[in-house]
């Protein structure tokens, strides 16, 4: 006679569990998590055209230069962020981005300091942006024979620092000591150089009037290498005029792409041939390729835009996946000589140093 009330007692402890794993969906589903996912975004051909405003235009014209026709694809690669202090991911929404290896969840922190908002990250990926087109432009046109004359300006002194009461917002630092400075890596070597506590005589202009002042460079709390305690404003004068159209797309890690394009719009000849060629890495005005974030998701977006040969920058090396995208060749590069090289190997079917590069480190 118990048989129905023990029956009755189970179907209640089951609705009972499953209303508490419905009720906890709802919780994940709906508390915000303090992390963000990174994943793969959209991937651009600089040597073809986009969309401004219902508007088609090149991504990189030259106005008023002679240009050559252009075969192939030459890809940026950006990487999407889901969730940010205004708009946080839920905790289920992070339960896919676990399971798919194109994805990488990290604490939101890393993207997202403690007070900064999306805006800012947004504002201050543009101003990167701008700085990496202007170095990129340098650097082709200084790859290609031209000189670029360049000048600093100090855009900001920080409170307390060594610079303070010697530099003032404008001044346009001309050499250090006797030597020409001819490149913000100048500056920074003899900065390094001069190392902590010792005396560094700068040659500026003010107003027009020319001067000297000395200061004393400082390691910061944490730091590692000594600093003035300026931030420095580059600006070059290029021989031609260079127009990068895009949209909504911020950071510095285009800058050997776009240095790519250029020297293709201006060099006879298919550089590229048929190759989709997709790479990311930030370059200076003299051509070095720098380190750049989400390197695996930009890789998984090189795969999917079905790029025959990925170009990354040597000092990412230890940010492969184990797990990779096959049939595309990953090649690492230091310098933008070297990226021409590999593009030209690969599009005459030679062979090319790829990832075993990560392990033996740079060609001698």
């Amino acid at each position: 006679m118990f048989g129905p009330l023990w029956r009755e007692r189970r179907r209640s402890r089951r609705s009972l569990v499953v209303a508490g794993l419905a009720s906890a969906l709802l919780l994940a589903a709906v508390i915000p998590s303090p992390y963000t996912i990174e994943r793969p975004g959209p991937v651009v051909n600089t040597l073809g055209e986009v969309q401004i405003e219902g508007e088609t235009q090149p991504v990189i014209s030259l106005p008023g230069t002679e240009t050559y026709p252009t075969t192939g694809e030459l890809n940026l690669l950006t990487v999407s962020l889901v969730g940010s202090p205004e708009h946080p991911v839920s905790w289920l929404s992070l339960v896919p981005a676990v399971i798919d290896p194109t994805q990488r969840i990290q604490p939101r922190s890393m993207f997202f300091p403690e007070g900064s908002t999306l805006e800012d990250r947004e504002a201050q990926g543009t101003v990167q942006m701008q700085s990496s087109q202007a170095q990129a432009a340098a650097a082709a046109f200084r790859e290609l024979g031209h000189e670029v004359p360049v000048e600093l300006t100090v855009a900001a002194v920080s409170e307390g620092g060594p610079a303070e009461g010697v530099l003032r917002d404008g001044d346009v630092l001309t050499a250090i000591g006797d030597t020409p400075i001819t490149d913000f890596a100048d500056l920074r070597a003899a900065i390094v150089a001069a190392g902590a506590d010792s005396e560094l005589a700068l040659a500026i202009e003010r107003d027009g009037d020319a001067r000297e002042v000395t200061l004393t460079p400082q390691i910061p709390e944490g730091g590692g290498d000594p600093l003035i305690g300026a931030v420095i404003a580059t600006s070059f004068e290029l021989p031609m005029e260079v127009d990068i159209s895009l949209a909504e797309i911020g950071g510095p890690s285009a800058g050997m792409i776009f240095a790519l394009a250029i020297i293709d719009q201006l060099t006879p000849g298919a550089m590229l041939g048929d190759l989709t060629v997709s790479g990311t890495g930030t370059v200076t005005d003299a051509g070095v390729v720098g380190p750049i974030g989400g390197l695996e998701q930009k890789l998984w977006a090189a795969a999917r835009a079905d790029s025959d040969v990925f170009l990354m920058p040597v000092a990412n090396c230890g940010d492969l996946p184990k797990r990779q995208p096959s049939g595309i060749e990953v090649v690492p590069v230091e310098t933008l000589d070297e990226a021409l090289a590999a593009i030209e190997a690969a599009a005459a079917g030679t062979p090319v140093q790829g990832i075993e590069r990560c392990e033996v480190g740079p060609a001698q």
